[in-house]
């Protein structure tokens, strides 16, 4: 080796050293399946103002709402039951229900829903979910003029342990 190479040598092992450490801390930075951000996060933001509208137009319905999940199916995920009422507790008929569900801790992967109904104010889907935990659903009703939104958490649960 030449005399005063070394530190080129050293200085250049050290770059490279630097620049495969970046790699690997990018390919474990974006392969986290657990790494998630809010859709549409920035308009949510902008919108807020509408969101509290729609908040105090839920409040002024009067509406309640009762979700529950069947336990979970291997291969054919579970069975959303959503139960909407109005303030007289009379069932709400021929409304259209979209739910849009995702797991708390795999955000990642969202799934989109629509339900049918089953009775009056019944409204029933089969939801491709095959991981068991909680479950953030957003609901989205309309009918008619009206809409009313609901965000509920659910457990789901494995019908085989």
């Amino acid at each position: 080796m030449k005399r005063g190479m070394a530190w080129p040598i050293a200085v250049a092992g050290i770059l490279g050293l630097t620049v495969a450490a970046n790699v690997w801390l990018i390919r474990i930075a974006t392969g986290d399946p657990s790494f998630a951000i809010e859709e549409n996060y920035y308009q949510r933001g902008v919108h807020w103002d509408d969101e509290m509208a729609q908040r105090a137009h839920n409040a002024e319905l009067g509406w309640r709402l009762l979700a529950t999940l069947s336990p979970i199916e291997r291969g054919r995920g579970a069975d959303l039951h959503v139960a909407l009422n109005d303030s007289a507790v009379a069932p709400i008929a021929d409304a259209s229900v979209v739910v849009w569900a995702v797991h708390v801790a795999r955000a990642n992967d969202p799934v989109e829903v629509t339900l049918h109904s089953s009775a009056p104010g019944q409204y029933v889907a089969r939801v491709p979910i095959e991981r068991a935990g909680l479950w953030e659903l957003r609901i989205d009703v309309h009918r008619g003029a009206d809409r009313f939104t609901s965000t509920e958490r659910l457990d789901a649960r494995s019908a085989h342990p």
